[in-house]
């Protein structure tokens, strides 16, 4: 026998008990309540144990400390000792308890299986959380998708920023920060082997960076306490506008520096994790520094809206030192280099777009009366004022950061206006501000509606890239491959994938200016415009600002052998004389009249019948003198009807393409071929084709001079 409790003391145990135990347990004054269904209950037993009743009390004893044993891992089963003093009440609750079996294993003690802690549900949880901003978010995701991408390979035209990034890039050799992180997208998903043009494989990588700055965008605007109707009007803006889809499509560094300009104000807004997200806010700030320089100006704003995320005193030291340290850095770097980065055009961005271009700074003159706002805002006015200021910054880096903030300030700033009208409803001012509303409201409707399909349009159905796309065949079909051409960046990189040499292949921004000529750093330079073959004059050489004296005098002394397209669109391929515009039109009158005089007498064989069209190239002397041996050899064996059709831009050139049709059989025709074929150079055509009983000869672009003998005088002709 083992003494446990020496003092008087109440013994107490919990356990549980089925319901077949249940009416003992009621027997013993254990319980004080009647359970009426079939699971397990949690019982508690108490029993007063005494000095003197060591005996007597041995096997209640027993068989409570046995039920603690077993009912305490499962069921929570507790014993506990109170002193007498505090037990006297309760000293003969239990009386008399169930015998304990002499076979434990006959025990039948209830172990309960505890509750399965729930699980945590942080994905359900996180989507209970944002769905509805997934369902926004959706559907504007595919319209921003639909619209960037319908036609972006064609329009807007192909621009000299464009093809050197490109370039750089498909060489390898990427040169810079923003074009590193292009090709992390081109190269790995092998964009360039699929586009057709070396800029297309860059613009399918912009449709990307949209579709990430839409999410930053809607994420900044709902942070801001936007509403979701007025950030989907945001996105829709920053999306669909005709100056942001023109921006947006171009293969540009500032486009991806738009994503870390606003990634930066979304960690700025963060109003958890602070500690984690305003540095990391301060490394996307770098980042768009890095990627180009001009968004350093974001910095000081970023910092003013981390300033209004925290009231802690000594978090407001820290961030005041470091939008000063910002501010004077950006701004000193921005005066410094005013005069390096050439000027601003924001007459082209009106016409682009005009409704966004004013209601922009609007907008945000507006939006300061309203804090959460006033960084975003500040942000927007500084830009716009850097833009009209004479020498300013690059371009391209100033509309494209600031449309996705003009983007979410025009209907934020209509959302708390809407929300402040709502809450002076009924007093007299309300009626007032109601009408102004209303009225903005209307006239951004319409000018909307006036201005946007007329510049969407373009830029959805019309093709610039399509003359470019020409003349790159033109000259990959008609020009050896180490053929020495003056060409812009776009096209470059193009012929370069045909198999160009790239030592042929010179950029027109490769010559000096005159300032750099006259008195400039010296820089490493092309040999002179006499060096080349050919000069590719495309819009973007056409309206080069530099004054290049040897692109000036290449297109002077040069003439038109194909042109593409029309208007200020069109491409001229067009053959460098090195003696002269004057010396070479001195000979080419000389070869028509040569020509001229010999087709006149195939003319008059009743062998060859010319068509109309024919017949009057003809007589002009614009033919291959090469064509023109090949008919005369052809009249004395056949029967022909002869047309001289014009290749794709060659419609006001000499003409060196052959059909000849009129043949009996398909054999005759493919025999015809095969004779053709045979001849000797340099009268082997370049290509021939058959359909039918129709031949059609091709030859290469120039033929050797002096086949054809020269005509009498003219007053020796009859």
């Amino acid at each position: 026998m083992i003494r446990i409790y020496w003092r008087p003391c109440v013994l107490t145990a919990r356990a549980a008990c089925w319901p077949d135990d249940l009416p003992a347990a009621r027997d013993t004054g254990c319980l004080s309540r009647q359970y009426r269904d079939n699971s397990p209950h949690i019982v508690t037993f108490r029993y007063t144990l005494r000095p003197k009743t060591f005996w007597s009390g041995t096997a209640s004893l027993t068989c409570l400390a046995i039920m603690a044993w077993f009912a305490a891992p499962w069921a929570g089963a507790q014993v506990c000792a109170t002193p007498r003093g505090e037990a006297s009440a309760l000293r003969d609750t239990v009386s008399t308890l169930p015998a304990l079996p002499l076979d434990l294993d006959d025990l039948r003690l209830p172990i309960p299986v505890p509750p399965r802690p729930p699980r945590p549900r942080r994905v359900r949880a996180w989507f209970r959380r944002h769905g509805p901003d997934l369902a926004w978010l959706a559907p504007l995701l595919t319209l921003a998708g639909y619209v960037h991408a319908a036609g972006m390979t064609r329009s807007p035209a192909f621009t000299e920023a464009e093809g050197r990034t490109m370039a750089r890039i498909a060489a390898g050799v990427p040169g810079d920060f923003g074009a590193a992180q292009l090709a992390a997208w081109i190269e790995p998903t092998g964009a360039l082997d699929r586009a057709e043009h070396t800029v297309a494989a860059g613009r399918e990588a912009m449709l990307v960076v949209l579709l990430l700055g839409v999410v930053l965008l809607w994420v900044l605007a709902r942070r801001l306490g936007v509403a979701r109707p007025a950030a989907a009007v945001a996105v829709v803006l920053f999306a669909v506008s005709p100056l942001a889809l023109h921006l947006h499509r171009l293969v540009l560094a500032e486009n991806v520096a738009v994503l870390w300009m606003l990634l930066a104000f979304v960690l700025a807004t963060a109003r958890r994790g602070r500690p984690v997200a305003f540095p990391a806010a301060g490394v996307a700030v770098l980042l768009a520094a890095l990627t180009q320089e001009t968004f350093v100006v974001v910095a000081p704003f970023v910092v003013w809206t981390m300033w209004q995320q925290v009231t802690a005193r000594r978090w407001r030291l820290a961030v005041a030192g470091v939008a000063a340290a910002a501010g004077a850095g950006a701004y000193g770097y921005v005066l410094a280099s005013l005069g390096e980065l050439g000027g601003a055009a924001p007459e082209r961005w009106w016409t682009l777009d005009p409704v966004l271009v004013a209601i922009g700074p609007v907008a945000a003159g507006a939006a300061l009366l309203f804090p959460a706002l006033r960084p975003p805002a500040a942000t927007l006015i500084t830009l716009v004022l850097l833009a009209v200021v004479p020498g300013g910054p690059a371009p391209a880096a100033l509309p494209l950061a600031a449309v996705p903030l003009a983007a979410l300030l025009v209907p934020a700033t209509a959302h708390r206006l809407v929300v402040r009208l709502l809450a002076v409803r009924g007093r007299p001012e309300a009626m007032p501000l109601a009408i102004m509303t209303t009225t903005a409201a209307a006239a951004l409707i319409v000018a909307v509606t006036a201005t946007w399909p007329g510049e969407l349009g373009p830029l959805l159905r019309d093709d610039p890239v399509a003359p470019v796309a020409q003349a790159e065949r033109w000259l990959t079909a008609n020009v050896p491959r180490d053929g020495r051409l003056v060409v812009d960046h776009p096209l470059r990189a193009d012929l370069l994938r045909s198999g160009f040499a790239a030592d042929g292949l010179v950029p027109f921004t490769s010559f000096p200016a005159d300032a750099v000529a006259e008195g400039g750093p010296l820089d490493p330079r092309p040999p002179g415009w006499t060096h080349y073959d050919y000069v590719v004059s495309t819009a973007a050489l056409r309206t080069d600002d530099a004054d290049r004296p040897d692109v000036r005098s290449a297109l002077a002394e040069s003439t038109v052998v194909a042109s593409f397209g029309l208007g200020d669109g069109r491409v001229e391929i067009r053959a460098i004389h090195p003696l002269g515009r004057d010396v070479a039109e001195t000979v080419a009158a000389g070869d028509r009249r040569t020509v001229g005089y010999a087709t006149g007498q195939l003319l008059r064989n009743d062998a060859l019948t010319f068509d109309a069209a024919a017949r009057a190239v003809a007589s002009a002397g614009l033919v291959d003198p090469r064509l023109v041996i090949v008919l005369g050899k052809l009249s004395g064996t056949h029967e022909l009807a002869v047309s001289l059709p014009a290749l794709p831009g060659e419609d006001a050139g000499v003409r060196r393409r052959l059909v000849l049709t009129g043949l009996p059989t398909e054999d005759e025709a493919a025999r015809l071929a095969l004779w053709l074929l045979g001849q000797p150079p340099p009268f082997t055509p370049s290509q021939v084709d058959t359909d039918g009983t129709t031949v059609i000869a091709t030859y290469s672009l120039t033929a050797p001079r002096g086949l054809l003998p020269d005509p009498p005088p003219p007053e020796e002709i009859p």
